[in-house]
């Protein structure tokens, strides 16, 4: 897979995620009542993101993330599946909802 094949196929996959939480939230509540604060989460991630992304090429290395998002990188390895040695925005989008929809699983199991 080419580099733009990845990149494109991650900016579909992130879509698709914020699709999935989007609709996790319409089903629990009004989604008017849970999009503004979904809308932030997703600006404040953008924001951390380019903030830790010191050289700006939208990947993050390990050491990028231990200085500027330290919860993604205690996460790096489950977020870095193809062991690449960086995660991008969408990557890290993607393990947020597959977190949230396991959380919303177990809630519903009990």
């Amino acid at each position: 897979m080419t580099s733009s094949s990845s990149t494109r196929a991650l900016a579909v996959a992130s879509g698709l995620a914020l699709g999935l939480m989007a609709g996790a939230c319409a089903q629990t509540a009004p989604s008017a009542q849970h999009a503004q604060p979904m809308q932030q989460a997703r600006a404040q991630l953008h924001q951390r993101f380019a903030a830790a992304d010191k050289d700006g090429n939208g990947q993050l290395t390990r050491a990028e993330a231990q200085a500027g998002m330290p919860r993604v990188h205690n996460a790096f390895d489950q977020i870095d599946t193809t062991r690449k040695g960086y995660v991008t925005e969408a990557e890290i989008t993607a393990a947020i909802v597959a977190r949230l929809a396991g959380r919303r699983g177990l809630q519903q199991q009990q």
